[in-house]
């Protein structure tokens, strides 16, 4: 492998949630090559995101530039004839601010970019799906086509080997039951609302709930597997297969969760980098494949699997389980910063919940822009170094000193990550 020609290092791509997914512990910067977010003007397939205000943008654009990285906006929903000149407004005040792309769906979108002279990526939405599609909108002045998700390699190779535009192709996170999103459960759902439409970003996700069948007399058909969740797709983690997909000349890797909280767009955002490193350090092994995935288990999941990258996926790709996060892990609230003294690098911490110990990592998060991790290394209570506090309930809250080694503003919350009680799991599902 040493001596072997290796291809261009692919750029790593991560998601944007809100300005706590970019702070400074979460390394995101640090870590990928490029970052893609949304507006609260709602272009983007994440409506229900957090995403980031107009009267931001200029201020998130400095800050990745500043980082040595890009930027790129969505705006790839289908649009409407009274939204195109809001639409126009958005693309330019993208072009103004520096946004390095749009990445776009709508005709309109890429001809307002075009207008606008802005550079467009076309969104995993377009569905393109073979070599004519890609030459199509190459020929339109796309830099990067984002390719549908639907592909296995051996069409992706075929296209790249087409195309002179790069590729880029999501390799982690949520996978859609539907055909790129082209799915209007949620919209029927939702009263027939065209705005709950998968492609208009508010899906209400139907696919990830609990179903039964009943037949018109009211009888219960019953199906195997009998879960009901016979559409919650599992996530997509290709980490192991990382070589691979570089070799087969992907310029650009994706990670989906724009809906993710900040540890999982961290977390994940690192797993791949070290990937993609190893690669080209001829350092990358089943033991480090081994730990990235144990990480990627600690953050929220639905399971894994592969997508379509080596065959259709089978019934056992579908999350019959457990709706919504599947890790073993979550994250328990304990308590709040209540107080940060500067000159002792420490925080006063008011504890509501569960005891604290030496060697426990808490997780600090505000309701704006701080995100950080902290693991206790020093703790006095009344004066006196502990090596644990008693346990903490709603009548009897702690204040304990922590040493940190980083600001923490008042009024953060503080959370642990626990392990799921495996047994009371069970027990609730045979009492359901």
């Amino acid at each position: 492998m040493k001596n072997v020609k290796k291809p261009k290092k692919p750029q790593l791509l991560a998601p944007l949630k809100d300005w706590k997914s970019i702070a400074p512990q979460t390394k995101v910067l640090e870590n990928a090559d490029e970052v893609y977010f949304g507006l609260k003007t709602n272009f983007s397939m994440r409506a229900r995101a957090d995403n980031f205000d107009t009267q931001e943008i200029n201020k998130l654009v400095e800050k990745v530039h500043v980082a040595g990285k890009k930027c790129y906006l969505t705006t790839n929903i289908v649009i409407y004839n009274t939204e195109l000149v809001e639409l126009y407004q958005a693309i330019d005040l993208a072009k103004k601010a520096g946004v390095d792309a749009v990445i776009c769906h709508d005709l309109a979108a890429i001809m307002i970019a075009k207008d606008l002279g802005i550079p467009f990526h076309i969104s995993t939405q377009a569905n393109i799906s073979n070599k004519v599609s890609a030459k199509f909108y190459e020929n339109l002045g796309a830099e990067r086509l984002i390719l549908a998700r639907e592909l296995d390699l051996d069409d992706i190779k075929e296209i790249i080997k087409e195309v002179s535009t790069p590729v880029e192709t999501f390799v982690h996170g949520a996978m859609c039951t539907a055909v790129s999103k082209r799915c209007y459960l949620s919209s029927e759902m939702m009263g027939f609302d065209r705005e709950f439409s998968a492609l208009r970003g508010k899906c209400v996700q139907p696919c990830r709930r609990l179903f039964k069948f009943m037949g018109e007399e009211g009888e219960e058909i019953h199906f195997e597997p009998e879960s009901g969740m016979w559409f919650n797709a599992k996530d997509l983690c290709m980490i192991e297969h990382i070589p691979l997909l570089i070799q087969s000349g992907i310029s650009a890797f994706k990670i989906e969760g724009r809906m993710r909280d900040p540890l999982y767009i961290s977390e994940t955002t690192a797993c791949y980098r070290e990937a993609i490193d190893a690669y080209y350090s001829d350092d990358f092994t089943r033991e480090k494949v081994k730990g990235w995935k144990k990480r990627l288990k600690k953050v929220f999941n639905r399971g894994f699997h592969t997508g379509f990258y080596f065959t259709q996926p089978q019934p056992k790709d579908i999350q019959r389980d457990q709706r919504g996060n599947a890790s073993k892990w979550h994250r328990v609230f304990i308590g709040m910063v209540i107080n940060y003294y500067k000159k002792a690098n420490a925080i006063e911490a008011e504890i509501t919940h569960g005891r604290l110990s030496l060697g426990q990592n808490l997780i600090f998060e505000n309701e704006t822009d701080h995100f950080s991790t902290q693991t206790i290394n020093s703790m006095r209570l009344d004066n006196e170094s502990i090596d644990e506090t008693e346990m903490a309930c709603s009548e009897n809250h702690i204040i304990v000193g922590i040493k940190v080694d980083h600001k923490v503003p008042i009024n953060s919350k503080i959370y642990v990550l626990k392990e799921k009680n495996q047994n009371n799991e069970k027990r609730k599902k045979s009492e359901s």
